[in-house]
Formats: C-alpha cells, structure tokens, sequence
C-alpha cells in the first residue's frame, strides 16, 4: 500500500509539471502572436519573359495551340520562360 501511496503523489506531480509547461507554452505562443501578429507575404506576378529570335515563331504556335485547346482569348494566357 505504502509504494501505490508514492506511485500517486509522483504521477501528480509529474502531471501537473507537464500540464504546468503546456500552459506557460500556451501563455508564450499568446504573447508571441500579440506581438508579432501573421502578415499574409503579397504575391506579385512576375512579368513575361519576351521571345528573342527564332523563338519567337515557336512560342507563337505554342501559344495558338495553348489558346485553343484551353479555349481562352489568346491575350489571357501569358507563356514565361523557366
């Protein structure tokens, strides 16, 4: 009896450290988001990637095709190189 007796105090103990540090975590994450609240990063579309050359003729077929398989006005699809 005398070892179940220990067995409880030493399992109250350790929980209650345990839900003690997930409170002051949560106490933590609370003060680090007043803090430094979340800003959404804005999104920029990058520019088009103008034809030099030869290529031009290509990327002109390409983009008829493009245009008329997802059958888009032309002027909506935008073709970048990378």
């Amino acid at each position: 009896m005398e070892n179940i007796g220990s067995a409880l105090v030493v399992t109250v103990i350790g929980m209650g450290v345990i839900f003690g540090v997930l409170a002051a975590l949560l106490l933590v994450i609370y003060v680090m988001n007043a803090l430094f609240p979340y800003v959404a990063p804005v999104k920029t579309k990058p520019a088009p990637i103008p034809p030099k050359g030869e290529e031009e003729e290509v990327v002109a077929v390409i983009h008829a095709a493009l245009s008329r398989y997802l059958q888009r006005d032309p002027g909506k699809i935008t073709i970048r190189k990378g």
